[in-house]
């Protein structure tokens, strides 16, 4: 059976939870995999006594995230399906907490135990399987790679790796887990605002720190700045896009252009205002306008355009012409 709690923030109003008290096995089963294909991933669940399932979940929205507080039984449960796609459910990083219950889970050929206090990134579009030996109790929390870019550079190199919230600056996370699952409908602060705390202790607990341009990522600026180079005239050119050609984070992207002491946008508009200037002093574009040069080299604004011309050769696209115009 389903219930649905509304809210008046809109992040609280999906809130809703399940208990497969009451149903038959393969009615509670059948509902149990359908939600989780929703929420998390399509998922095989096997459960280790085949006389009994019992189960219970609750979902919670936190601005873009969702939390999942799960009991379940002994069983097996294994994401499947083809790489990168996540069935019904958004692609999305899981925060798994272990509460109760040793999960004992498989990643990229790789073995290890989740333990009681403790968690582990997933990418919930890529194959896993864990085993619970017993009855366990699981705090799922669903985060958006949009969302969680905002705070790690690259979750992707951060998965399956146990974390401990017990100690050093796991244990501020921790607590705010725990408070989470138990006193989410008495928060003081919006829940927008609490999923901001979630991303700044996550990303204390894994010990992010902006990467050092070491020789990988130096080539991978190198990329960065001939794609720039090469498709500065496409008004929707942005460092999301080139972040998800180069398989690597928007955040990631703009820390290595950091690390060579500039910005996408710096060069960007440096690439562009420098085509710009070609274009005007060359005779064979006399008789085009400016604004249709501007709208050439990716500015949609022509005011805009102006005002970065003229900060950067102090004279406005006009003047710059023809000044070269007069010279030729």
């Amino acid at each position: 059976m389903v219930t649905l709690r509304d809210k008046g923030d809109a992040s609280e109003a999906r809130d809703a939870s399940w208990t497969s008290h009451g149903l038959a096995k393969p009615e509670a089963m059948r509902q149990w995999q359908d939600w989780a294909a929703s929420n998390i991933a399509p998922m095989v669940v096997i459960p280790f006594d085949d006389n009994a399932f019992a189960a219970r979940w609750s979902s919670h929205g936190i601005g873009q995230l969702r939390l999942l507080h799960l009991h379940a039984p002994a069983q097996r449960v294994i994401r499947q399906g083809d790489e990168g796609q996540a069935g019904k459910a958004t692609p999305s990083i899981q925060l798994v907490y272990a509460r109760v219950g040793v999960l004992d889970t498989q990643v990229a050929g790789r073995r290890f135990d989740v333990a009681p206090g403790s968690f582990v990134l997933l990418d919930n579009t890529k194959h896993y399987q864990m085993d619970m030996q017993t009855s366990h109790e699981v705090a799922d929390l669903m985060m958006p790679l949009g969302w969680l870019d905002r705070y790690l550079p690259d979750p992707q190199a951060l998965l399956g790796q146990p974390l401990s919230v017990r100690e050093g600056w796991g244990a501020p996370l921790g607590a705010l887990l725990e408070t989470m699952l138990d006193s989410l409908d008495t928060s003081p602060l919006p829940r927008s605002m609490v999923a901001e705390q979630v991303g700044s202790l996550l990303a204390l607990a894994t010990g992010f720190h902006e990467p050092p341009v070491g020789r990988h990522g130096a080539q991978l600026a190198r990329q960065v700045l001939r794609r720039i180079e090469s498709d500065f005239a496409d008004p929707e050119l942005t460092p999301q896009r080139i972040a998800d050609d180069l398989g690597i984070s928007k955040r990631y992207l703009q820390a290595l252009l950091a690390g060579s002491g500039t910005s996408f946008v710096q060069e960007l508009n440096a690439t562009r205002l420098d085509r710009a200037g070609d274009m005007l002093a060359d005779p064979a574009y006399r008789n085009v306008a400016v604004g249709e040069i501007a709208w050439r080299c990716g500015f949609l604004d022509p005011g805009y355009f102006t005002r970065l011309f003229r900060k950067r050769y102090a004279v406005a696209p006009r003047q710059y012409r023809a000044g070269h115009q007069s010279n030729s």
